[in-house]
């Protein structure tokens, strides 16, 4: 059974074979951490697909101002009277596979040294400061909205640009379209992308439907699907979203009014990693989502 990922916002810096091999670097070590699942990943490496939409922002010659993960400034602006230390370049993609480290998923109750719990104390704060932030914005979508165009152009221009929008669903059309049973997991703006495709082909067959720190619970991201919402047709299985508390960008299960069809979307809080909880690092590590992924594999070989 094939299984196709859709990824989220900011991934310029990859081209579709890099972001494979990150993707499957990082479902290689979770397994790693599973006894029993470790021989799935073969299977896995052999049935993923990865439809790859990074490039066109930059072929709109467009850059999000802020990095979705951790709502920081992609880039400072300049200021002639400060002399800040100069940013090291990014290395290639095939040389950050090898330098991704864990980020500990800590409690407060570990034993812990002073310096890692102050640490921890301090990403917590700030994951919970941003979880608050963006709730309060979900009551005032224009401001959400203007908030979108003016720092997360990826998202607003799939939004608000229909010719956009069509070509990254012909990208995800190439690697998706079949008649036979397939699985779809999809991070951040792509669980956006893949509802909306979807919807657009009743036809599919998705065994599973699989979203990670999906934004779809946000008011400004419903003002732009089309009405009513529903669950789409496509879906012949199960639909399970894993949420963090942690993130703030899918601060809330799909699990109340317009999401409350059925049969109901299977909410599962899981907890990611403190210091970036939007990462997809932490959602396909999780063993609930590879869980989720592998089960319906009933032969990897």
């Amino acid at each position: 059974m094939k299984i196709v990922f859709i990824h989220g916002m900011n991934k310029q810096d990859y081209t579709a074979t890099s972001l494979r091999q990150h993707w499957l670097h990082l479902l290689k070590k979770g397994l790693r951490k599973n006894s029993h699942q470790q021989a799935r990943f073969t299977y896995l490496k052999r049935h993923i697909r990865i439809p790859f939409y990074g490039d066109l922002l930059s072929q709109h010659h467009l850059r999000n101002l802020l990095s979705g993960n951790i709502l920081m400034p992609q880039q400072w602006p300049h200021f002639p009277f400060l002399h800040p230390v100069q940013r090291q370049p990014t290395p290639p993609v095939d040389q950050r596979i090898n330098q991704i480290c864990d980020v500990p998923q800590l409690n407060l109750d570990d034993a812990l040294k002073f310096n890692q719990k102050l640490r921890f104390i301090t990403a917590l704060s700030k994951d919970i400061a941003l979880r608050d932030f963006v709730i309060l914005l979900n009551y005032f979508p224009r401001l959400h909205a203007s908030l979108l165009q003016k720092f997360l152009q990826e998202t607003y221009l799939y939004l608000a640009n229909p010719e956009f929008m069509q070509e990254v669903h012909l990208r995800i059309h190439h690697q998706l379209y079949s008649s036979k049973p397939q699985i779809v997991v999809a991070h951040s703006l792509g669980t956006v992308i893949a509802y909306n495709y979807l919807i657009e082909h009743p036809e599919l067959n998705i065994k599973r439907f699989i979203t990670l720190g999906s934004p779809l619970a946000f008011r400004v991201i419903q003002a732009h699907l089309q009405q009513p919402i529903t669950r789409p047709a496509a879906i012949s299985g199960d639909w399970i979203n894993f949420y963090s508390p942690d993130d703030f960008l899918t601060a809330f299960p799909l699990s109340k009014s317009p999401f409350n069809f059925q049969p109901n979307i299977i909410n599962q809080e899981i907890r990611t990693f403190v210091e970036r909880p939007h990462d997809v690092e932490g959602y396909l590590q999780h063993p609930k989502v590879l869980t989720a992924m592998l089960e319906l594999l009933k032969n990897p070989a």
